[in-house]
């Protein structure tokens, strides 16, 4: 277990983190309040890579004030198609502010957690805190976490499709 407390060095930015998860990974979910170009364009080619390995990839995010970019959506929607599972949080009356990058391939489980959205900020050099554990450490946990995120993917959630982008 390690927290990534972000700053000025850059081998300890969430996105150089993720990179290197992405290379490995079986599976890739997301789940973030809110996309933005800058950060989309940060991972899209490491997630166009990931996709050409045959990797299974979901997003859920949020549209909770409007903060999500839709450009962001579009830039997923254009480059990968439906080769991506991009789906928004659809409940009103609950608030949605999670931030977790989950990995998983035969032999281990990674998840980070913490405080960065997909953003470039977020990535780099902003100050966010985020927490990046595997199965191996903490089983139950990662499983706990990952029951939550098929359950609000799969039962509270809309697919954005084109329709749902205009």
């Amino acid at each position: 277990m390690r927290s990534l407390p972000g700053g000025r060095d850059k081998n300890r930015f969430l996105l150089y983190q993720l990179e290197l998860s992405m290379l490995r990974a079986e599976r890739i979910d997301m789940i973030v309040s809110f996309l933005m170009e800058s950060g989309v364009r940060m991972i899209l080619d490491d997630l166009e890579q990931a996709l050409k390995r045959g990797v299974k990839i979901r997003i859920l995010t949020g549209n909770y004030l409007g903060i999500t970019q839709p450009g962001a959506l579009c830039l997923i929607k254009d480059r990968l198609g439906d080769q991506v599972d991009l789906r928004f949080y659809n409940e009103k009356e609950r608030s949605f502010h999670p931030k977790a990058y989950i990995f998983r391939r035969k032999d281990l489980g990674e998840i980070y957690i913490g405080s960065s959205n997909v953003s470039r900020s977020a990535f780099t050099s902003g100050i966010e805190w985020n927490y990046h554990f595997d199965d191996r450490r903490d089983s139950h946990s990662f499983h706990q976490f990952c029951d939550t995120f098929e359950d609000l993917f799969y039962n509270h959630s809309v697919i954005i499709n084109d329709e749902v982008l205009k």
